[in-house]
């Protein structure tokens, strides 16, 4: 959770409104109770993988357009591949990404840095 933690306090501090989930149940279910602006995501998540929690998201009416930053594994090339195929806009390894990058794609997929009260997930990482 180091890194959703870090990545948490940097989008904090950029404004956001920031939740974790610890698995991909959970997102599920804070998914279900709460339609956020955007979903960060990492792929590889206990309980529920996060190809699982793309197919929720986008199976259901009420998240179904809901922008989705896949944050992962370089390891992951076809997990990658994958989730763009099911609906993720954007792809960052976490090995050559920082909160700054990040951010910046939230901002470009938003609409800039004028949107506010923006609910943003960072992803659940287990290691």
């Amino acid at each position: 959770m180091l890194i959703a933690h870090i990545y948490g306090q940097a989008l904090t501090r950029a404004g956001f409104a920031v939740e974790v989930a610890a698995d991909g149940l959970i997102a599920s279910k804070m998914l279900f109770k709460k339609r956020p602006d955007l979903v960060v995501l990492d792929l590889v998540m206990p309980k529920l993988a996060g190809a699982d929690v793309i197919k929720f998201i986008r199976s259901t009416p009420a998240l179904k357009t809901v922008p989705i930053i896949i944050l992962s594994d370089a390891s992951l090339a076809d997990l990658g591949i994958e989730a763009v195929t099911l609906g993720a806009e954007r792809i960052f390894l976490k090995s050559q990404s920082s909160p700054a990058r990040l951010i910046k794609a939230i901002h470009e997929i938003l609409g800039g840095p004028e949107s506010e009260n923006l609910s943003i997930r960072p992803p659940p990482v287990s290691r």
